[in-house]
């Protein structure tokens, strides 16, 4: 069920008896026929029986997609007022968060912190199917970037290669879905050397928004609330992340 008001019948009631009322009081009846009137008058078709799954998808307006650990909690914290768990280790969101962005024209704009993404997440590797379907209703997409990950020897996955790899599985998972309007942020810009890796992100990137933040300093985070009013407004004309227009070693 996708629309507000939209009905959907699972289980078919059965037909009702006419009970005891229909008999009357026939002095005629003995009781034995009495009571084969009743049965006769009273069975009907049964009800039928179902066993349902059910199975909730998200309903927010952007979702903030990334690797686990790239800092998408503390980013929904600085954008937002939602309080999450935060801690240094990955799967640490294991269910989508939720929180509310308001502008100066009351526009409210629901973002939704999905639980982080591995590569094979399409083919259900580390629950990949139940994150992937609460992205599947957002309008606007937010790819959060570590740009820590090979900084002061850290042998993680560069952010250009953490942007492929999160397109993949997303077009994997359902074909088009990165196609809806995109921005990528760049988280850990504070960290030293974060900028220089910023800028070679910037040269691998074409055709989407880049900025630059640190979600817990709360720097860059004005601006990135701007960059998202303008998607959602923009949302009829999609800019989305096209994936050979990343370019990767």
């Amino acid at each position: 069920m996708t629309r507000p008001g939209q009905r959907l019948i699972v289980a078919q009631g059965g037909e009702g008896g006419l009970g005891n009322a229909s008999i009357g009081r026939d002095v005629h009846l003995s009781k034995g026929n009495r009571q084969e009137e009743v049965a006769r008058l009273s069975s009907r078709e049964p009800g039928t029986e179902s066993f349902l799954i059910l199975e909730l998808k998200s309903i927010a307006d952007v979702g903030l997609v990334g690797l686990p650990n790239a800092g998408k909690s503390t980013l929904l914290s600085a954008l937002s007022r939602a309080r999450l768990e935060i801690a240094d280790y990955a799967f640490t969101t294991i269910r989508p968060n939720i929180g509310s962005l308001t502008y100066e024209d009351y526009l409210s704009v629901k973002v939704a912190d999905i639980p982080g993404l591995i590569k094979g997440a399409h083919e259900n590797r580390g629950l990949g199917h139940a994150f992937l379907r609460h992205i599947e209703r957002t309008k606007v997409l937010s790819y959060v970037l570590d740009l820590a990950t090979t900084l002061n020897g850290r042998k993680g996955i560069p952010p250009w290669e953490q942007l492929r790899d999160l397109v993949v599985e997303l077009e994997h998972y359902q074909e088009g879905m990165t196609r809806r309007p995109s921005l990528i942020v760049t988280n850990k810009i504070d960290e030293e050397g974060a900028n220089a890796i910023h800028e070679e992100l910037k040269r691998r990137v074409q055709g989407v928004p880049i900025f630059p933040v640190c979600a817990m300093l709360q720097e860059g985070v004005p601006d990135l609330r701007v960059g998202l009013r303008d998607l959602m407004d923009a949302a009829s004309d999609p800019q989305g992340v096209d994936l050979s227009k990343i370019t990767v070693d």
